[in-house]
């Protein structure tokens, strides 16, 4: 990714760090299991402005989903839960909330596209009452007004014939329009924030396209705010303004998106952008190849001590497996926890 396509769409990291919407603050979740304690999200921290698009990435398992369903109060309980931390959303903390005021936001002020929609909606219903649902229990409305604003949100989200696909359920639809009536039912509110986690899982490279050009078109019409939990790096560097990479629960890296992409810290960060398909890059052999991280990411039941990246690590040294690196700001904006990078190996 070149620098002047991300610069086009890079804000400074400045302007909402003063003015968060979203902050979340050492944000502790533990699943208490049989053979120990998963610590699936470990002193989690960062903040989301206003009308601001952050990318949350990182590989399978690093915790990215559980943050998002900590933020809404989902987790499953037992054996989930949220041991520490503060969830604060316009100043106000979400974790002490009642249970009704927290089902008030839900869905309301803050909304999520869940990653697989034929699992996530109610295959008994038809996609309209589902999104109905969404008018009558927020708004109050009644069922036919509730319904023309189904249907002008099925409009809104370019799904074809919406007089006609209203009344259709999830599995009449393609992963696309499902993919797209989800959209609908996370955007019906008009919500402040979006937790998208893995908005365009299962889709084809051209249908996940048009799902994230939809999202960000619809973003900057309502100024809602989004999380962009996601594998693709590439989708990361086109629409968010910066970014937070995590491993094996924690927060490894974290900056505005130019820097991060153009001059990576972390050896993990380095490896997932060394990980993304590149035209004309070669391996000494001649032949095109991805480089790929050596290893396999840790079970959070069994994690090495000291940094959990060091045994894939190639600039690895003994204090990397005794002690656990701190998360430093190195430059303005742009923090990382990492040995090598804070001793200048």
């Amino acid at each position: 990714m070149e620098s002047s396509q991300v610069e086009k769409i890079m804000l400074p990291n400045e302007a909402f760090k003063n003015h968060p919407l979203l902050e979340v603050r050492n944000l502790r979740t533990h699943f208490l299991l049989p053979e120990g304690v998963v610590k699936a999200v470990d002193n989690v921290s960062f903040q989301v402005g206003e009308a601001e698009i952050m990318g949350l990435v990182g590989e399978s398992g690093c915790g990215k989903s559980v943050t998002a369903l900590s933020i809404l109060g989902l987790i499953q309980s037992p054996p989930g839960r949220i041991v520490s931390g503060e969830i604060l959303f316009q100043g106000d903390d979400l974790r002490k909330m009642a249970p009704d005021q927290l089902r008030r936001i839900r869905g309301d002020r803050i909304s999520m596209i869940f990653q697989e929609p034929m699992t996530s909606l109610n295959p008994l219903y038809s996609i309209g009452d589902q999104i109905i649902e969404v008018y009558t229990e927020h708004y109050g409305l009644s069922r036919k007004e509730a319904r023309q604003r189904a249907k002008e949100m099925l409009e809104k989200v370019q799904i074809p014939a919406p007089a006609k696909r209203i009344d259709e359920y999830p599995h009449q639809l393609s992963g696309g329009m499902r993919q797209r009536a989800m959209i609908a039912m996370a955007l019906a509110c008009k919500p402040a924030v979006i937790l998208a986690d893995e908005p365009t899982t299962a889709l084809d490279v051209t249908i996940q396209a048009q799902i994230l050009e939809l999202m960000v078109d619809l973003q900057q019409s309502t100024g809602t705010s989004i999380i962009l939990i996601t594998h693709n790096l590439g989708a990361v560097a086109e629409y968010a303004r910066h970014v937070v990479v995590m491993y094996s629960g924690k927060i490894v890296e974290e900056a505005p998106v130019v820097p991060l992409f153009e001059s990576p810290l972390h050896p993990y960060t380095t490896g997932l952008l060394n990980s993304i398909p590149q035209l004309g890059r070669k391996s000494a052999g001649g032949k095109k190849r991805l480089e790929e991280i050596p290893g396999m990411v840790p079970s959070l039941d069994d994690l090495p001590g000291g940094c959990y990246f060091h045994p894939r690590c190639l600039r690895g040294r003994e204090i990397c497996r005794k002690e656990e690196p701190e998360l430093l700001e190195i430059n303005p904006g742009h923090q990382v926890a990492c040995w090598a990078v804070r001793e200048g190996w």
